[in-house]
């Protein structure tokens, strides 16, 4: 069967909350390895009043510098003091709520700039925020961690985390073992972190009432290469999670590993240059893989599962360090994103994956595409339906990305410059 993506023209996604739009957000800032530049990027559509807020409890030296109100015209870049960021295994109340009058984009980034290191995420509006959530960090190379992060939105919230790792992990006296749950509560604003040195892939998390949840690392080396960059993304709830997905490459000669996680058991097909494998996985399972720069990946599976992509250094220069994006499923396309690609890269990209027959419908801030610009370009198969991928270079500053015809497309950004580079999806949810 085709799959079918046009939507229907007379929807507005502006008034139904689509995807990652939204008008409520919940931002935290895990643990990095030093005291770093953190900013929030928020992007509307025809301007909009924003209100960012945190607890009454936080410290008021800390709370003044965060708190306030204002219209913004189209986009707004908030900077936020690093004494917000986030301590392991403690409840504190680090969390920031974002509240717009219209619908906005808000994605969120935290770089070390003296030790080229950034990560960054697309962030998951409250409305879509649910109770279960599947962690995805990498194996931590010595000294640094893999960590996991929630933030309650109401007051008595109860969080139990079931624990899948190699190596027991000590919280308050009490040792955990792997499938061991530790429970704890939380009121609203206030946050917890945990961190461990063995990878935590495949713990999950769940609430009795909504929560926002994070993972990712404190920095981390991929494949021995290159040097250590901070690892964040916000986490779709399971129930949002997609089945089918396709993974672009990076560019600029870096490789991609990709990881693929199960829900529940699963056969799965990947293919990699028209190669296709199969693979079977059990409830919390991992497959990992690797593409080129010249290389596409599609799975494809029957239960719900979460592929995430992380980008490596250059085997050719010093351009990029390792990145991570939570890639978007086909039914998690959008038609219309607004974004800030950030200043400071010497190379951005925007990579679409779109119907074929629609390639020619896409926009960039309303213009076609030169063929200059077009890094990547390749067409794979899904099912009998025939998609378009390209890797696009594109300048810094306020992007919008669209369809003609209203076909909807996905979208993910990576930028890079010596030793650094920054990975994020325009949308990681369900509509």
């Amino acid at each position: 069967m085709k799959i079918k993506l046009k939507i229907d023209v007379f929807i507005s996604y502006w008034i139904c909350f689509i995807g990652s739009r939204g008008r409520s957000f919940i931002v935290l800032f895990m643990k990095n390895i030093s005291p770093t530049e953190k900013s929030i990027y928020v992007t509307s559509e025809n301007g909009v009043q924003l209100n960012l807020s945190t607890s009454s409890r936080l410290d008021t030296a800390i709370k003044s510098q965060i708190d306030q109100s204002e219209d913004i015209p189209s986009n707004k870049k908030i900077t936020i003091p690093s004494a917000i960021e986030l301590t392991s295994f403690k409840k504190e109340v680090k969390s920031i709520l974002i509240e717009a009058s219209d619908d906005v984009f808000v994605i969120s980034r935290d770089r070390f700039t003296t030790h080229d290191s950034v990560g960054s995420t697309t962030h998951i509006p409250v409305h879509k925020l649910s109770t279960s959530y599947l962690v995805i960090t990498t194996l931590p190379v010595s000294p640094w961690k893999s960590q996991l992060a929630v933030a309650a939105i109401e007051d008595s919230t109860n969080i139990s985390v079931t624990f899948k790792m190699n190596k027991p992990l000590h919280i308050d006296g009490i040792t955990f073992y792997n499938n061991d749950i530790f429970n704890f509560s939380l009121d609203r604003f206030e946050t917890y972190e945990i961190a461990h040195i063995a990878d935590l892939t495949g713990t999950v998390i769940h609430s009795s009432v909504p929560i926002a949840a994070f993972s990712g690392n404190d920095c981390n080396k991929l494949e021995n290469m290159g040097a250590c960059d901070h690892l964040i993304e916000q986490l779709p709830p399971i129930v949002s999670l997609d089945k089918t997905y396709i993974v672009p490459p990076n560019s600029n000669d870096r490789d991609t590993l990709i990881r693929i996680t199960a829900i529940e058991n699963t056969n799965l097909t990947v293919n990699i240059s028209g190669r296709s494998q199969t693979v079977t996985l059990k409830s919390l399972e991992s497959h990992n893989t690797k593409i080129s720069s010249t290389q596409t990946c599609t799975v494809d599976s029957p239960n719900a599962i979460t592929v995430t992509s992380f980008g490596l250094i250059s085997k050719t220069s010093k351009l990029g360090d390792p990145s991570m994006t939570i890639v978007p499923g086909i039914r998690q396309y959008l038609d219309y994103y607004k974004i800030v690609v950030p200043t400071g890269y010497i190379y951005n990209y925007v990579s679409i994956m779109i119907l074929e027959d629609s390639k020619h419908a896409f926009r960039i801030n309303g213009t076609t595409i030169s063929s200059y610009n077009i890094v990547f370009d390749e067409n794979v198969t899904v099912g009998n339906t025939t998609f378009n991928v390209r890797s696009i270079k594109v300048t810094e500053g306020e992007l919008t990305a669209s369809t003609v015809n209203g076909e909807r497309f996905g979208l993910m950004f990576a930028g890079v410059r010596d030793y650094e580079s920054y990975g994020f999806s325009g949308n990681s949810v369900l509509l």
